[in-house]
């Protein structure tokens, strides 16, 4: 952290080759030598190899344990699968896991695609008469589950070639019910995970006694990135900011608090989830005996009887026929009351031996089953007006409950949830530097890059450092070589900072180029004035640029609203002053500012070469001008055949003079 405090404006990243070069040259210092030190050098050597007792063992214990940490990840990656398909069921409204396959008369199948298929798969689905029901399990895929006839399940599977998905399958052993099957899953991975940290750090320790010095392990990384993310998540939820100016906790005590914050927000979160589900279905369900009343009906029967099974439940009216001709020849008895809005509630009449069947026939006609709801609350409808009505209310108080105790946890702990989040974003920080550095037992190796005025204050600070641990820090100062890619710096007059980002999008100046922003900023405001000269246009785009750079604020073109304006404000002038000078105010011809011009001058041919000219020595010099400052970046990098003989140096430039001077000569520009 104090190297960042003192600029080091990038770490150096250290891998296995610098490793490498690290251990030869400390053996080609030893061998210089005499007596001890080729005992030394073999010494060395050989503990390198691990020649040391226990080093068989050790390589033997590294095979095994990398092996288990690739079976632990490929078991976790299956456990999250299947903890995203479990909870999109669970999203769906199942409360129990269905059978996929052929089923007898029906075929279901579960498949998750990418969000944006969703819509052409519902469109082939429609064809077939087929239902598609689908939550949301991640950013950009969904679960779908597809039911069917079975006889249609052929062309189902053909018509699901020409969409992007992954047919699914559940293991067998999972509980029925999806909440346990859910939790199942969710202690199975908790446990898996568990193994591999441990797995991780044995495997780090190993690697350590391996290879001697080595990069940086990134499993604390990834256990910090994870935490940052709950943290983060934490935040969103209780519209927690983590500012510098809140306290920064110890690591271990954030860790502690955000567990056992982040354990107290979900179980708020997951009560009113609860309350909220439960709310919205009973406003569903009294919404439908609402109308049931309003139709006329007072009572509905439903449930098993001695040898008659009644169902009912919701149906749109443009199926009803689709199921008179399905149960046509079973003994079926049945009542429609059709309640508007293309909907009818359905009542079924069969026999016991039957009601599975027809059941399984009316969910492929997307049929509501209200059965059990109606054999459970009574089938009285005032009655159960009534109730319903009661427990709605009771769900409405619990959501407001829990949702004032989720307003006063923000409140309480906003600040700590701030200081929380901050405290692992320093540590990651600081983690992802190591990740850049080389370590062994004893060392670490930190290599990185710092402006050269900040040289002098580097040097003081790590003087310091060195005799705080007592002549345990060393360090040396170099300029980079030539093969390596230092960071660079640009430095701008204020006027031509804005251009920066523009050269950026080109690709960054390497650190022995010559930084072309002001001749960018230059060429990029004059070239958009020539093109586009207009006094009246000029203005508004100068005038909406200021808007953007001082009032508006927001992100446009991956770049911060006020950058964007600045740099409208610059173009806007500039197309303003042209077309002052060319005599355009919003697209009507004025008196130009340059002698000799007069209003309409372009409709004369003499006017149009005359700008055709200027464009074409305006494009020659920016090419000449490009081709000198790549000229001078190769001289600058030692390259004197390149600068000299390439197309794009002096040879090159000759080249393009002479061309371009014969033809104005041909053509008598």
């Amino acid at each position: 952290r104090r190297l960042g405090e003192l600029g080091v404006v990038h770490l150096r990243r250290l891998g296995d080759e610098d490793a490498r070069r690290f251990r030869e040259a400390e053996a080609e210092k030893l061998r210089e030598l005499e007596g001890l030190a080729d005992r030394l050098i073999r010494l060395w050597r050989e503990l390198s190899r691990l020649g040391a007792a226990g080093g068989e063992d050790a390589y033997r214990r590294y095979a095994e344990a990398k092996d288990e940490v690739d079976e632990l990840r490929r078991r976790r990656a299956e456990l999250q699968k299947l903890e995203r398909t479990l909870a999109g069921l669970r999203a769906m409204g199942e409360e129990e896991i269905p059978a996929i396959g052929r089923l007898n008369e029906l075929f279901s199948l579960l498949v998750i695609a990418p969000s944006r298929e969703l819509k052409k798969l519902r469109e082939l689905a429609s064809r077939k008469n087929l239902i598609v029901r689908s939550a949301e399990i991640s950013g950009d895929e969904r679960l779908v589950h597809i039911l069917g006839l079975s006889d249609e399940l052929d062309e189902a599977r053909l018509l699901l070639s020409s969409v992007y998905h992954q047919e699914i399958s559940l293991p067998s052993d999972l509980p029925r019910r999806v909440e346990e099957a859910l939790s199942r899953v969710r202690m199975e991975l908790e446990r898996v995970e568990g193994e591999l940290r441990s797995l991780e750090e044995e495997l780090e320790r190993l690697r350590d006694r391996i290879i001697g010095f080595s990069r940086e392990d990134s499993s604390r990384t990834r256990a910090l990135e994870k935490l940052g993310e709950q943290a983060l998540e934490l935040c969103r939820g209780v519209s927690a900011e983590p500012t510098e100016g809140v306290e920064e906790l110890d690591l271990e005590e954030a860790s502690r608090l955000l567990e056992e914050l982040s354990r107290d927000y979900r179980s708020i979160r997951r009560r009113i989830g609860e309350a909220r589900r439960r709310r919205e279905e009973l406003e569903r369900i009294i919404g439908v005996v609402g109308r049931l009343l309003e139709a006329g009906v007072e009572e509905v029967e439903a449930g098993e009887y001695e040898n008659l099974c009644v169902i009912s439940g919701r149906i749109e009216e443009g199926r009803i026929e689709d199921f008179e001709r399905g149960v046509s020849g079973k003994p079926v008895a049945s009542r429609i009351v059709r309640l508007g809005g293309g909907e009818a509630f359905l009542t079924i009449a069969c026999l016991k031996e039957d009601s599975r069947w027809i059941l399984n026939r009316l969910k492929v006609l997307g049929f509501e089953d209200l059965t059990q709801l109606f054999s459970r609350l009574g089938g009285d409808l005032h009655a159960l007006s009534k109730r319903i009505s009661m427990e709605l209310e009771a769900a409405k108080a619990e959501e407001e409950a829990a949702l004032a105790e989720l307003e006063d946890f923000e409140k309480r702990n906003a600040a700590r949830i701030a200081a929380i989040a901050r405290t692992i974003r320093i540590n990651l920080g600081i983690e992802e530097a190591l990740m850049n550095t080389l370590r062994s037992e004893d060392l670490r190796i930190i290599q990185g890059w710092v402006s050269a005025e900040k040289i002098p204050l580097l040097r003081e600070e790590l003087e310091k450092l060195g005799r705080r641990f007592r002549g345990g820090l060393a360090y040396r100062l170099e300029e980079p070589s030539r093969e390596e890619e230092a960071p660079t710096i640009l430095r701008n007059p204020k006027l031509f900072k804005i251009f920066e980002s523009i050269v950026a999008q080109y690709g960054w100046p390497g650190y022995r180029e010559v930084d072309p922003t002001i001749i960018s900023g230059i060429l990029w405001t004059l070239m958009f004035g020539f093109m586009f000269p207009d006094f009246g246009q000029g203005l508004v785009i100068a005038g909406l640029g200021a808007f953007l750079a001082y009032r508006y604020r927001g992100r446009l073109l991956g770049m911060s609203s006020r950058k964007v304006g600045k740099l409208m404000i610059r173009l806007g002038v500039s197309a303003a002053i042209f077309g002052l000078l060319f005599g355009e105010f919003f697209l009507m011809e004025v008196r130009p500012l340059i002698p000799n011009l007069r209003p309409g001058w372009l409709e004369d041919p003499a006017g149009a070469v005359w700008l055709l000219k200027t464009a074409i020595f305006f494009g020659a010099a920016q090419i000449i001008l490009g081709m000198a400052i790549s000229t001078w970046n190769e001289l600058r990098h030692g390259d004197r055949a390149e600068a000299l003989l390439a197309h794009h140096g002096l040879a090159g430039i000759a080249a393009f003079l002479g061309f371009i001077l014969t033809a104005f000569h041909f053509l008598g520009v």
